[in-house]
């Protein structure tokens, strides 16, 4: 597991994009005896088991466009990198695949190595290609620098948030802005949206929205006459999305009757919130001691899977004295044991996980 960890993390791709990345892992899966089959750079495989339930395990194997600063000496230098965990998801998953092509399991086991998690919404073409076809329950570990190493965390309800990404455009009208009457500001009906959109919180449990780029204008003594924003909206209540949704677009209506705007607003993507299956997650906890822990505004396309089957996604822990960086840092690493437990449950759950 530390040499297939230290090959994909030496070569990270982007979302989409990890054609070498799958090719190594289809090699080592005919490798262990076992007949692959594509979802675009994805890849599903199926062990036989002595029981007529099947358990999904998936690991995911896509990187970040993040310049690494580890200096590790396997570390990346084209200027991407395995910076949420994903190589260590991937050798973990292929340990376990090694181990059960060898010794049966009990459950049948379908193997899930997904591409494109980092914004590419890979599950929903996984789940197009087969991947939860016959599936009774699916399983995966998400790697946890908050939670000391070695710890497994989750809970029985809603672990990640869903997502609604959205952009709002406002399309005014241009004059000097000697003239401003002239025109109709798109800029300041931008404005007018940043600091009311958090009046459109609510619902029935948390919500957060949130605008992260703005671009308006062309010249500072011009009235704008189009201003862009792109948004997000995290919500941990599937309910809640069209509720909040449907209160920015009234918030863009009234901005556009005082300013003179024509606004619209745009739905980019948007994930379902992960919910664990309880009795799932009551399978894990037989199999080692669970930390609770509370509910994420990060978004998982593991979510899309358990809208169609009962699974758990919990987080292992890798926090350590040495290994303290955050996710998404181009500092992250982690102690390469911690591996060890998460095939292990892996394995354990192959048997036990339907």
């Amino acid at each position: 597991m530390i040499g297939v960890r230290r090959h994909i993390h030496s070569d990270p791709e982007l979302s989409g994009e990890e054609y070498r990345t799958s090719a190594f892992i289809e090699r080592e899966l005919i490798r262990f005896g076992l007949t692959p089959r594509k979802a675009h750079t994805g890849l599903i495989a199926d062990v036989k088991g002595t029981g007529t339930k099947t358990v999904a395990l998936r690991a995911d194997f896509d990187a970040l466009p993040i310049a690494e600063r580890t200096g590790l000496p396997f570390a990346s230098e084209s200027g991407n990198m395995h910076a949420c965990g994903h190589d260590g998801h991937t050798a973990m998953l292929l340990g376990a695949a090694k181990y059960l092509s060898t010794f049966a399991p009990k459950n049948n086991v379908r193997l899930i190595f997904q591409y494109g998690e980092e914004g590419e919404g890979g599950a929903a073409t996984m789940i197009e290609h087969g991947a939860l076809d016959g599936v009774d329950a699916i399983y995966a570990f998400h790697l946890c620098p908050e939670l000391e190493k070695g710890s497994v965390g989750t809970n029985r309800s809603t672990l990640f948030a869903g997502v609604a990404e959205f952009d709002v455009k406002f399309v005014g009208k241009s004059s000097h802005c000697a003239c401003r009457e002239n025109g109709k500001d798109a800029l300041a009906a931008a404005v007018d949206f940043c600091a009311r959109l958090d009046s459109c919180r609510g619902g029935k449990s948390g919500t957060l929205l949130h605008c992260g780029a703005l671009k308006a204008g062309t010249a500072r003594n011009v009235v704008a006459g189009e201003a862009e924003l792109k948004c997000s909206f995290r919500f941990f209540d599937k309910a809640d999305r069209e509720l909040i949704l449907s209160r920015v677009r009234e918030l863009v209506a009234g901005i556009d009757e005082v300013r003179g705007t024509k606004g619209s607003l745009e739905i980019k993507a948007i994930y379902p919130p992960l919910v664990n299956d309880p009795a799932c997650v009551d399978r894990l906890g037989k199999l080692t001691r669970l930390t609770d822990m509370d509910g994420r505004y990060t978004a998982e396309d593991f979510a899309f899977y358990l809208e169609r089957v009962p699974g758990c996604m919990a987080w292992l822990g890798v926090k350590d004295e040495d290994h303290t960086s955050a996710l998404h840092s181009d500092a992250f690493d982690f102690d390469e044991t911690v591996m060890r437990t998460g095939a292990e449950l892996f394995i354990k759950l192959a048997d036990t996980g339907a």
